[in-house]
């Protein structure tokens, strides 16, 4: 079993501790989540996430007229969001695996997010990735992640 699960999407990384059964009795292999172990980036405006702001741009007519103007458009303005999301994961989960010693991780991201997080991670940190997850689990409860990922051990 993993260490370390890492749970992403675009705006969220969890980071859950696998421990192993201490030495009482009835205690079992169990997930642990500290507080700070969760982070989260949404931006409250478009400008917070971009440094661009919306221009004006002639559409037709002589020059220097300001009559005929049109507001600029946002051109691959999600892709570029998009970008800037999955940099800012691959170097929270960057930060998050060194921070605990590079130990085996299981990533778990979103099926558009997956690929290209593993392409962005560096490759000391890619090594430590065990196994990959095609879900967006961000939301779920311990005890469900607990059921789902230990259930199976």
């Amino acid at each position: 079993m993993e260490k370390l699960l890492l749970i992403c999407d675009l705006g969220r990384v969890r980071a859950v501790h696998f421990r192993e059964p201490g030495g009482l009795p009835l205690e079992q292999p169990h997930f642990h989540e500290e507080e700070g172990d969760t982070w989260e980036f949404r931006p409250d405006r478009i400008t917070e996430a971009t440094s661009d702001q919306a221009g004006r741009f002639t559409q037709s007519g002589p020059l220097g007229r300001g009559a005929g103007m049109s507001f600029g458009e946002e051109h691959h303005l999600t892709d570029e969001l998009h970008r800037k999301a999955l940099l800012r994961i691959a170097a929270r989960v960057t930060a998050v695996v060194e921070e605990a010693d590079y130990p085996p991780c299981r990533l778990v991201a979103p099926e558009r997010v997956l690929p290209r997080l593993l392409e962005l991670l560096p490759p000391a940190v890619a090594a430590c990735v065990a196994a990959t997850e095609e879900a967006d689990l961000t939301k779920m409860s311990l005890r469900d992640l607990e059921h789902r990922f230990l259930a199976a051990r």
